[in-house]
Formats: C-alpha cells, structure tokens, sequence
C-alpha cells in the first residue's frame, strides 16, 4: 500500500459504527472501575514502603501462575460468550468481600487487608483488560484493527479519566489531613462494582454481533499457552518484549515512588498527586488514540512503534538520573503511559489479531497477565538488589539503559517471528 494514500481519520462505515460505540462503551466502564481504585492501590504501594515492594509483587506473579491454568481451563469448557460473565462476576464477587473486610477490621487487620488488596488489584487490573481485548481480538480482523482499536482505546481513556476523578474527589474532599477515610475506599468499591455490571451489559450487547461460528467452546488444554510460549518464536519473542518492558515500567516507578516518598509525606497529597497524573495522561491519550493512532499504526506500521518504546526508555531514565526532582516524575510518567496506551498497547492488540485461536484466547492472556507481572517482579528485584549492594536508587537508572536499548532489538524480534508465521 501507498503510505501517502492512507487517511488521517479512519473511514468507519455506517453498520460499523453501532458495533464500534459499544466495544468503546464496554472499555469505557471496564477502565472506569479500574481507575478509581489505582490510586488507593498506589498510596498502599507508599504506605506499605517502596522496598517492600518486590515482595508484594511475588505475590501478584504467584497469583497470576496460579490463576492462568485455571483460566485456561474454563476457556476450553465454555461457550465463548460467556466468558466475560464469567470472570467479571468472579471479580464482582471479590470487591464485594474486600469491601466487606474493610468495614469489618481496624489496625492490624486492615494491614493485611490492605496488602492483600493490592496483590489483588494488580490481578484485577490485568485480567480485567486482557479478558476485553480477548473479545475484541477475536471479533476484529486484522485490517479492521488497525483502524478501530485506537477509537476503542478511546473509550478506556475516557473511562479511566472519569474512574480517577471519582477517586480524586473522594482523595480531596473526604479524605481527610492523614490518612484515607472509610467512606473512601468503600465508596470506591462500590462505584467499582457498578461500572462492572455495565461493562457485562455492553458485552453482551456486542456479543450478539458476532456470528454463529463463534458459539463453540476454545478447547485444547489448561496448559497449552505455557506450553506455546516456550515452542512458538512469535508468542515467545511477544513473551520476551512484554516481560523487559514492565521490567523497565517498574524500576522507572520504584525510582519516582522514592522521588515521591521524599516530596510528601502526607497520604492524602500524595493520593491527589497520583490522581492528578491520572488526569493529565487521560486527555492527552484520548487525543493519541482518537486522531493519531489508527494514522500512525497504518502509516509507519507495527515494527517501528514497537521499536520506538526502548528509545523512550532510555530518556525517562536519562532524566531522572540527570533531574529527580516531582516534576521529572510528572513528564517520565506521563509520557510512558500515554505511549503505552495511546500507541504500543494498540499496536500489540494489533498483532494478536494474526495469532491462531486458541493463542488469541489463552497465549495473549498468559502474556499480559503472567508475563508482564514476571516482568514487575525482576524490576523489582532488579532495583532491591543493586541498592542492596550500595549503589544508590538513582544509579540504577544508568544500570537501566542497556535493557532498554534490548526493548528496541526485542520490537525488531517480534515483527519479524509475526511475519514469518
């Protein structure tokens, strides 16, 4: 294809159009859940001390081992559109027993409470989005997702905006000068718990789009996507790039929670401050997936984006060793995230389209659930062991460089194994 042929705007037809609101509307309030507790989670992440940090994620990984055959399992046994009732209602269920806890502890219960939940949101977090890209990757083609899954991550984006301004008003207004109140987190969950059942809603709506060929069970084994991410090079080279970029996601966020911890000690300033960059990203990576997306990803393709995020890598943490101060973790957080979300995670939803079936079901979910907490836990480690051996925080970003520069060779890797298929 001519690059110069190619739009700026996507053309979208007219019966496209009903099915692409309600994929936007179903992300809209899977996001919206999400954000309105992410950042209760990352004061947790505070409060609970950044050093502690690996082993929290240890948990999270040990979770998500567990959880995937048994994922796997129930994929292979039903219906596939039943799926997303299925693993929402399972995490409705869960907020409502966390919200339970939380009312009916004090002290030293709500520590464990607290450290529980975040081993459970960052589970919730990630199952949560792949199981929706799931069904989108398996209702798109290709082509079609090149032009729709950025609008589609639009919808997130405003979903996210909107969960962090729930979350924002409650840090603000009802929060307090210590520490956060009941009403908070409990209002949260419950705020939690609704957008969940709209998002069931839209997806049952967008399941009766599909055809009739997709009301079969995925089949195949609980094991089969551990066994494909050791056998097949494009699901593991996909493996290999998700688990050095949130390695790098990590050591870049345990080095700006330090930057954090030494510019505030107050709770709820800092909870506002994590809620304010969720404000800041959320437009800006509207405007990324609304208007330059699709352009971008159908215009200079997949390997260049892919190779691109390394790049970024290595400035955020240039910055921080040269400037870490507030405002560095402001523009290095910020512009990772509206890359990851505005292009890379696209982008890779995008490839997952070309992979086979039960790959599309179970491999991607493997991988963004799995891997990419794999990933979390050697950055974590990462930061704890060099610091462990007296180099100081900021050090570690120089020592951070070299996997960056691997993220870039990785993205080559990638399109590569995925043309070659």
């Amino acid at each position: 294809m001519n690059n110069n042929s190619i739009s700026f705007l996507p053309s979208i037809e007219k019966k496209e159009f009903y099915t692409l609101f309600k994929a936007f509307m179903f992300f809209f309030f899977v996001l919206a859940s999400w954000y309105a507790l992410r950042p209760v989670r990352n004061e947790l992440a505070v409060q609970g001390g950044i050093f502690n940090l690996p082993w929290l994620l240890m948990g999270v990984m040990a979770a998500m081992l567990i959880i995937n055959p048994i994922y796997s399992w129930l994929v292979s046994r039903i219906n596939q559109n039943k799926i997303i009732l299925y693993i929402y209602s399972f995490f409705i269920i869960n907020l409502a027993l966390f919200l339970l806890l939380w009312s009916s502890t004090d002290g030293q219960g709500r520590v464990w409470t607290g450290r529980a939940f975040y081993i459970w949101a960052n589970v919730y977090s990630f199952f949560v989005v792949s199981v929706f890209w799931v069904t989108m990757i398996n209702f798109f083609s290709h082509t079609d997702s090149k032009k729709f899954f950025g609008i589609i991550s639009a919808g997130g984006s405003l979903g996210a905006f909107f969960g962090s301004s729930v979350a924002r008003y409650f840090s603000t207004e009802i929060c307090g000068n210590s520490s956060i109140s009941d009403l908070g987190p409990m209002s949260l969950i419950i705020f939690s718990i609704f957008s969940l059942f709209f998002a069931i809603y839209f997806s049952r709506s967008f399941r009766d789009e599909r055809n009739s060929n997709t009301e079969q069970e995925v089949g195949g084994s609980s094991l089969v996507a551990i066994k494909n991410i050791i056998k097949e090079p494009a699901i593991r080279n996909l493996g290999l790039y998700v688990t050095l970029f949130t390695m790098l996601m990590t050591t870049s966020w345990m080095i700006s929670l330090g930057i954090v911890e030494d510019w505030s000690d107050d709770p709820c300033e800092r909870t506002a401050f994590f809620a304010t960059i969720e404000q800041i990203v959320t437009p800006l990576t509207l405007l990324m997936q609304l208007f330059l997306a699709s352009y971008i990803l159908r215009r200079i393709g997949s390997k260049t984006i892919l190779v691109i995020y390394g790049l970024l890598f290595a400035c955020a943490f240039i910055g921080y060793a040269l400037s870490p101060t507030i405002t560095t973790v402001m523009m290095v957080v910020i512009s990772l995230r509206i890359f990851e979300y505005g292009l890379n995670k696209p982008t890779r939803e995008s490839i997952y389209t070309q992979l086979k079936k039960q790959d599309r079901y179970k491999s991607t979910v493997l991988i963004d659930t799995f891997i990419a907490r794999s990933g979390d836990v050697i950055g974590g480690w990462f930061v704890r062991g060099l610091v462990g051996t007296g180099i100081a925080v900021l050090s570690v970003t120089w020592a951070a460089l070299p996997f960056a520069m691997l993220i870039s060779y990785m993205g080559f890797q990638v399109n590569k194994s995925i043309n070659n298929e």
